[in-house]
């Protein structure tokens, strides 16, 4: 193994999971997977977020609490902490605000943060917990230890990890080609970074438009109300996208190669041939990390 880190400037590594505060994670964790902190008392963060599917539900739009179909797609929150928005609007610029949004949301979990503390309170073993982790009982506090238990939420030792670490001979020949053609189509402009993505916004139909029944491709103009924010949204994270289909901010596309094929017409004005297709896709699946979730 020829050693040397970052053979790629361009791109980052997925550093490993390091808890510096165990009993914090612990008490995210329990919340998180805790189904009492919904309205109807039937869904959890993990409902939408299935950490045994790389923090998605792998359907085509999110079903909240009541049986409430959303209308966007459920992103991985697996390596979220490196993005520079919490959703592809940017409505949240931190996972904390993201999990109150979620909570307080009545397509979403639709809570109530009053109700929210009583739980708790009722609860003596949960509530001793959290007392000894932060010392009373508040909204904010609660939104706090989950969002430190997603922050956590990492994938490391992805096979494309490894050859930015200097492993020069850990990429196939197929992989190796998909690489260097993901940076000469221009991929690489917009998903770039840690995240291979997820750094910035761009517009989704920048050579031609972007098909879409009703206002899911609003973007950031819902945010910003600016015009040139219409069909804008941050550019989402290719880390273990071979893991979170169907795609897109609305599911529309449902598998890779497709969305391959998609985004070199919408974004890079370019018709990818089929066997360029396979080989990118190729390349794509060594995004793939390691879940770590071991306490």
């Amino acid at each position: 193994m020829s050693v040397g880190l970052n053979a790629d400037s361009a791109f980052g590594i997925i550093p490993d999971v390091k808890i510096t505060n165990i009993q914090k994670y612990i008490m995210g964790k329990r919340l998180f997977h805790d189904t009492n902190l919904s309205k109807d008392k039937k869904i959890s963060c993990s409902s939408c977020h299935d950490l045994d599917r790389y923090g998605t539900d792998n359907k085509i739009s999110f079903q909240g609490t009541e049986n409430i179909v959303g209308k966007l797609n459920s992103p991985t929150i697996f390596n979220t902490k490196f993005n520079i928005a919490q959703d592809g609007a940017g409505r949240a610029s931190t996972i904390k605000d993201r999990t109150k949004i979620s909570f307080l949301a009545q397509d979403e979990m639709g809570g109530n943060v009053r109700k929210l503390i009583q739980y708790i309170y009722s609860d003596p073993i949960l509530y001793d917990d959290f007392i000894d982790i932060y010392g009373d009982v508040t909204g904010d506090k609660i939104f706090d230890s989950i969002a430190y238990f997603v922050e956590n939420l990492l994938t490391p030792n992805s096979k494309f990890d490894k050859f930015l670490k200097g492993d020069k001979s850990v990429l196939n020949n197929s992989e190796m080609e998909g690489y260097h053609l993901f940076k000469k189509y221009g991929c690489s402009s917009c998903h770039n970074g840690l995240n291979i993505g997820g750094n910035m916004y761009q517009k989704l139909g920048v050579f031609s438009d972007f098909e879409d029944n009703d206002d899911n491709s609003l973007g950031r103009y819902t945010v910003t109300g600016k015009e040139y924010d219409k069909n804008v949204f941050k550019v989402p994270s290719l880390r273990n996208i071979a893991k979170t289909a169907p795609y897109l901010h609305d599911g529309s596309i449902p598998n890779l190669k497709k969305t391959i094929y998609e985004m070199g017409k919408l974004q890079v004005g370019i018709e990818i041939s089929d066997k360029d297709i396979l080989k990118i896709e190729s390349f794509l699946k060594t995004l793939t990390g390691e879940i770590t979730n071991e306490y």
